[in-house]
């Protein structure tokens, strides 16, 4: 099958990239496909011939474009063109990675703060109540039952 009766068949201009071809092959495989004619057989005889004719189509514009590929002569790496915004690109990324490390390192260092004040304050709580109340570890003393830790004297009271 020659190059132009390839074009033809799979509906596209001589001048199409390789994804208008493949584009261009799996829509026409979509309405073409067999399986959509199982009920009616004269119909899926039809469709398998096209189908083979798009398939040969395809196979030999795919063949055809990567020999093309070949003859043409590679491209030096760097072009002066492109050398700033390569050198822009990569401290960019640089950047971008180094602000990922410090964001990560923050987090994790804030986590660990507020888990251990979170610790402090039950262990803080835990302490109070064992106290008693906040009365500094003495409790209540019944004979002095003034005051609110009961440490203390009376107003008037010797």
């Amino acid at each position: 099958m020659d190059i132009e009766q390839s074009f033809e068949i799979l509906e596209l201009d001589r001048g199409a990239s390789t994804d208008e071809i493949k584009q261009s092959y799996k829509d026409i495989v979509t309405v073409w496909h067999p399986d959509r004619f199982s009920n009616n057989p004269r119909l899926k005889q039809k469709a398998e011939e096209k189908l083979k004719e798009v398939n040969a189509a395809y196979d030999t514009l795919k063949s055809y474009l990567s020999s093309e590929q070949r003859m043409k002569p590679k491209q030096e790496k760097a072009q002066p063109d492109a050398a700033p915004y390569d050198k822009t690109e990569a401290v960019v990324e640089a950047g971008t990675g180094i602000a990922l490390s410090l964001w990560s390192y923050l987090s994790s260092l804030f986590q660990s703060v507020v888990t251990d004040v979170k610790t402090g304050m039950e262990q803080g709580r835990l302490d109070q109540s064992q106290r008693g109340a906040g009365c500094g570890g003495r409790g209540r003393r019944k004979d002095k039952g003034m005051g609110r830790c009961g440490g203390g004297r009376g107003k008037g009271r010797g």
